[in-house]
């Protein structure tokens, strides 16, 4: 009797002592989601530098502790014109599979030119659900396939995130607040590919690629995201032409701050010399940081567009 009552007394001090400082160190541990930029002249005809960020990624992501790879969106030049560069993008994305959950937003570049703005039969032969069948953090695409949403986890936290078409239309902004409301209260990022825009550095006001059907960056903030507390940070490409970078803080109808990134060097040397950016949560000093970095180079990019902090109370918003 009195060995069975030690042996309970014991089993009692590791769940009562030893087991809430783990999962405490596990919920602080600091983690990693890495943004790619618009890569549509890597696939053209610079490969090496797609290659070289991927690889880049595989090689870092533990010591990182990466949870998640988000594209922005013009993953190619030439829509349907061209099948190598979309073979370019597939084995350059593929070197993820099996290390780390990743998604890609459609950029307007990588529709079929055709004249239909929403027809992306390629993007969706190469990126699309099928793709991600076997994946268990894949969530589902929407209807029309061009966009989707995945899950992931860091620090202890359960994340969405979704990959929308640009110029996010109606039904697309419909079909996300259906999925947001089968995951009630999940942290949410949104990465698309037209949203910010590094010459007025503000969010679009004109649809760009869908001028019809599709939205506005300010539209789309004030029929989603504004409204939707969930979502705390929006991921863009496609504007460059003033530097290629831009951040934002803006705050929904909760008062809660949302944070908005833009990143696109497509024009700079060599189509973007690699740069990516990675975002390092640190919940235990309640800060995200924003790193640019170039895997081809080796080097760091330090500005203040490029090297930065996001204060944030993760208990508080998370």
């Amino acid at each position: 009797m009195i060995k069975k009552k030690g042996k309970f007394l014991q089993v009692l001090y590791f769940f009562v002592l030893i087991l809430p400082v783990t999962c405490s160190q596990i919920k602080q541990q600091p983690f990693t989601i890495v943004m790619l930029p618009d890569t549509q002249n890597y696939s053209e005809k610079l490969p090496q530098y797609f290659h070289d960020q991927t690889k880049w990624i595989a090689e870092q992501e533990k010591r990182l502790n990466i949870v998640f790879v988000t594209h922005v969106g013009d993953i190619v030049q030439q829509g349907d014109q061209v099948l190598e560069e979309w073979e370019v993008a597939k084995e350059a994305m593929s070197r993820l599979d099996g290390l780390v959950p990743w998604g890609v937003a459609i950029g307007n570049h990588d529709y079929d030119l055709d004249g239909t703005h929403r027809n992306g039969q390629m993007f969706k032969r190469y990126f699309g659900a099928k793709r991600f069948q076997d994946k268990t953090w894949y969530g589902r695409a929407s209807p029309d396939g061009l966009s989707s949403f995945q899950t992931f986890t860091g620090g202890g936290q359960e994340f969405l995130i979704f990959h929308l078409e640009a110029d996010i239309p109606d039904d697309t902004i419909a079909w996300v607040k259906s999925v947001l409301e089968d995951h009630p209260g999940r942290p949410t990022i949104l990465s698309t590919h037209i949203y910010l825009d590094d010459r007025t550095q503000s969010r679009d006001i004109k649809a760009y690629w869908q001028k019809e059907s599709g939205n506005s960056a300010e539209q789309v903030w004030q029929k989603l995201i504004r409204k939707t507390p969930q979502i705390f940070m929006v991921l863009c490409g496609h504007w460059s032409l003033a530097g290629g970078e831009w951040f934002q803080v803006s705050r929904n109808d909760a008062g809660q701050e949302v944070f908005e990134i833009l990143a696109d060097y497509q024009q700079r040397e060599n189509g973007g010399n690699g740069w990516l950016r990675y975002l390092q949560f640190n919940p235990d000093v309640n800060e995200i940081r924003a790193k640019t970095y170039s895997p081809s180079l080796g080097q760091f990019e330090t500005d203040e567009n490029s090297d930065f902090v996001i204060s944030v109370n993760f208990d508080e918003r998370f």
